[in-house]
């Protein structure tokens, strides 16, 4: 019993003298494993870091470590993009990419990620340009094309906006924005259609005279009414249920019939 207690406490002595021993770059190697399992990413990278940069032999031969703070920097970003911490997310983002480098530049997951960090940042140059590229590498292109609408809506660019809107809505028509993306365009849509129309309605109310008059004011509306059927029937295409687009429709086309119909009375006459 003696012995084997004996040879416990030489154990237990060896253990702490060896614990004692261990270099500083080692105790940092050893932190950054622990951090590591626990998925605190950024520790993990700055005790890696610590040991990487020593002068600690067999340093450049550790693979393992280097590869896993390659890692890191993406598991980190992608954390810190949960806490909302968009501008550290920013940084080690571009710290993976820089380590990484064609792998992490040929990830469209990435690009969407760092766009979507820099859209909340109000960074809209930087965030279209990354959702851009993650339309082109192929990841989640529809919600990139919706989110660039929303920049160009937010910046009053309207026209970019029905651009994007529009391809997104031809190239993903299954995609489950479709809805959304078919109300953020309508609106600008038949504000564009309610150009003409406004302008027949005027000058429709303006007609008068004797008929010959009439009809030749009464025309120039009718042009108008024209010119605002197939922006109307264009806002149906995309959003058949648009009570205001078919109420308008409906409008030029009554009133183009009704014209028709009195220049015919005139005729029989």
């Amino acid at each position: 019993m003696k012995k084997l207690l004996g040879l416990t406490l030489m154990l237990l002595f060896a253990v702490t003298t060896f614990a004692q021993e261990l270099s500083d770059a080692q105790k940092a190697k050893n932190a950054g494993n622990e951090a590591y399992r626990n998925k605190d990413y950024v520790t993990a990278i700055d005790n890696w870091e610590k040991y990487l940069t020593s002068d600690e032999e067999g340093v450049e031969e550790d693979k393992i470590t280097k590869g896993l703070v390659v890692k890191s920097y993406n598991y980190a970003a992608q954390a810190l993009l949960k806490k909302k911490d968009y501008t550290k997310s920013l940084k080690y983002f571009n710290k993976y990419i820089e380590k990484a480098g064609e792998e992490a530049k040929t990830d469209g997951k990435v690009a969407y990620f760092m766009a979507y960090a820099s859209n909340k940042l109000d960074k809209d140059a930087e965030a279209l340009n990354y959702y851009q590229k993650a339309i082109e590498l192929g990841y989640k292109e529809d919600i990139s094309m919706l989110y660039m609408a929303q920049i160009y809506k937010n910046a009053d660019d309207e026209a970019k906006m029905k651009a994007v809107l529009l391809d997104a809505m031809e190239k993903y028509p299954d995609s489950k924005y479709y809805d959304k993306m078919a109300t953020m365009v309508t609106v600008p849509m038949l504000k564009d259609a309610a150009v003409p129309f406004s302008k027949a309605n005027e000058l429709a109310k303006a007609a008068g005279g004797d008929p010959a008059t009439y009809v030749d004011k009464m025309a120039l509306a009718i042009a108008k009414f024209k010119e605002a059927i197939p922006m109307f029937e264009k806002v149906l295409k995309i959003d058949p249920s648009n009570e205001q687009a078919s109420t308008y429709l409906s409008a030029c086309k009554d009133n183009i019939k009704a014209f028709n119909e009195y220049k015919a009375s005139l005729t029989e006459k």
